[in-house]
């Protein structure tokens, strides 16, 4: 079996990825954007093809495209005018596209396709649909889902095969600023964690599109930043802005929060993840500077080592990695997918 990997992205200008390696949690380089290409904010991968793909939060948003082979720089491609923060995206692999959310009022999607790295077209949403955060893909049915900003936050489902909305769910009061999204298809559920205090979880059944319930964590815990999940065994992770920063295991058979793990002093405001369940860990990283990965073991939610980069990689905004990637190479990130 080979190495993984797991790249965090730096919210600095110009932009920077950073390459953690999984075995033996070190750093193995950094990969810097040309002046002009800043603030990469969320991921995904296409490890069929060899790249990575980081959105960029800039007026207008742009895409920086990353070769996997020689980690380095390819190109960015720059979107239309008022298609503004680029943010959450999700990539089909075998079809060839990947959608970015952009922060604006209201809000849009745009689409892009990867073979020729071009701007397919965009999404407009519907008059106070504003600014989506979260996003996650559904490939088996065809559907995409973009978490809204909104008080209280609401989801919007998107046709992949026409480019369409063709629904919306509007979430209970208190269920605020849906930063970040995972979903666990086979069973039949997405989740989107809200940036309220203390964080809450909401759970959605993608059948009929309805909003099951919510969890609510400890006081203390402010604000779901990014999650990740493990439909195998059946958990997420929860980033959290605490300090010292912590994650927070949720079971899903009974949505109940069964535990935290509390980083060190310094290691601050928990936020980019990536997890690699066939060797039960989950990587934190932390909005420091410079930045920190915390490695922790998911069984028993232990704490496995830290690592800190180098000067001037801080604030990690997102992470994307290679490991556990599907048949057919698709994976997402949610902001998460990061996932």
């Amino acid at each position: 079996m080979g190495e993984n990997y797991s790249y965090f992205s730096c919210a600095v200008s110009p932009g920077k990825v950073v390459k953690v390696r999984h075995s033996d949690l070190s750093r193995v380089g950094a990969c810097t954007f040309p002046g002009g290409v800043g603030s990469p904010y969320h991921g995904a991968i296409d490890l069929a093809n060899g790249y990575l793909y980081f959105t960029c939060y800039q007026t207008p948003g742009k895409i920086a495209k990353i070769r996997l082979l020689d980690f380095s720089y390819v190109s960015t491609l720059l979107f239309d005018t008022g298609e503004n923060s680029a943010d959450p995206c999700v990539i089909d692999v075998a079809n060839g596209f990947l959608y970015a959310g952009c922060i604006v009022s209201p809000g849009k999607i745009v689409k892009v396709r990867l073979s020729d790295f071009t701007r397919v077209g965009a999404l407009t949403l519907e008059t106070g649909e504003n600014n989506p955060h979260s996003a996650v893909i559904d490939l088996a049915n065809g559907f995409a889902y973009f978490g809204l900003y909104l008080s209280p936050g609401r989801v919007i489902k998107v046709r992949l095969s026409d480019f369409t909305r063709v629904g919306s769910l509007t979430l209970a009061a208190g269920e605020n600023a849906l930063k970040s999204a995972v979903i666990d298809v086979a069973n039949g559920f997405m989740y989107f964690g809200c940036e309220t205090s203390p964080a809450k979880i909401v759970k959605v059944r993608l059948s009929d599109f309805t909003r099951v319930g919510s969890l609510a964590l400890l006081g203390e815990e402010y604000s779901a930043e990014e999650m990740q999940i493990d439909t195998a065994n059946g958990f997420i992770y929860v980033s959290v802005l605490t300090d010292p920063g912590r994650v927070v295991k949720v079971r899903l058979s009974d949505f109940t929060r069964v535990g935290a793990l509390i980083f060190q002093t310094g290691e601050s405001s928990a936020k980019g993840s990536t997890i690699d369940v066939l060797n039960d860990a989950v990587y934190i990283g932390n909005v420091t500077n410079p930045g920190k990965v915390v490695k922790v073991r998911c069984s028993d939610l232990s704490r496995l080592g830290g690592l800190t980069f180098q000067s001037g990689e801080m604030y990690l905004y997102c992470g994307v990695t290679d490991a556990g990637i599907p048949s057919g190479g698709d994976y997402l990130m949610t902001m998460g997918i990061g996932v």
